[in-house]
């Protein structure tokens, strides 16, 4: 299977959706790699390591998975386009897309919880279901996979998305992560079918050694909060 992470940064400091924002910066993911959609000024270009790519009418996904296939050493692919936006929603016409969401919860001491899944650490996210808000999706999804669930939702994060192939069919999850407040003592419970095989408290100060075995979204969640 072939899978990366697209993770949208959001630099607005007001309430947003996609379709009101224009040229942001889009990082894809493919496993430990990273495909960027930046405009043509962007600094990350300066980045000594990078190798640029220049599209046509369409980006072909499948291209840029055969570059990094390619070279094990390849570790950025920059795609530097005036119109940002309209790129990222070429792309995204290429995938079956799903919804999903999920939470940075903290507690009053600013301990994070992270759950543990498949040997990665991970935080509690799931599916939307038909004809459910996307905040409750977040709230509903944290306290099925962590038993937490005396929770004050604040504000979103920032808006990942997951690609992945299944049944020869390439899918594309939008997973809105928000911003949590934990405000009443319980026993955490990992939800085992889903993999979870632990959940746990993790102070502010001991947070590098974690993020060091985790998903690269789950970095950028971190580093947008």
């Amino acid at each position: 299977m072939f899978a990366f992470e697209l993770c949208i940064h959001i630099f607005a400091k007001f309430a947003f959706s996609k379709a009101k924002i224009a040229n942001i910066m889009h990082k894809i993911y493919f496993e430990k790699r990273c495909i960027v959609i930046c405009e043509p000024n962007d600094q990350a270009l300066s980045d000594p390591n990078a190798v640029e790519f220049y599209i046509g009418d369409k980006l072909d996904i499948h291209t840029l998975v055969q570059m990094f296939e390619a070279s094990g050493s390849l570790s950025r692919i920059y795609i530097p386009v005036s119109n940002t936006d309209r790129i990222y929603k070429s792309l995204c016409s290429e995938f079956k897309e799903v919804n999903a969401a999920g939470g940075l919860v903290s507690n009053r001491r600013g301990d994070y919880l992270l759950i543990r899944r498949n040997g990665l650490w991970d935080l509690p996210k799931g599916h939307q279901e038909k004809g459910e808000p996307i905040e409750t999706t977040a709230l509903r999804e944290v306290q099925e996979e962590t038993g937490v669930d005396k929770l004050k939702l604040r504000k979103l994060i920032c808006i990942t998305d997951h690609c992945y192939l299944r049944h020869d069919i390439w899918h594309l999850k939008h997973t809105w992560w928000y911003d949590m407040l934990y405000t009443d003592p319980v026993d955490l419970t990992p939800q085992r079918e889903e993999d979870i095989s632990q959940a746990a408290w993790v102070a502010k100060s001991s947070l590098p050694p974690f993020l060091k075995n985790t998903y690269p979204s789950i970095q950028e969640v971190f580093r947008c909060r």
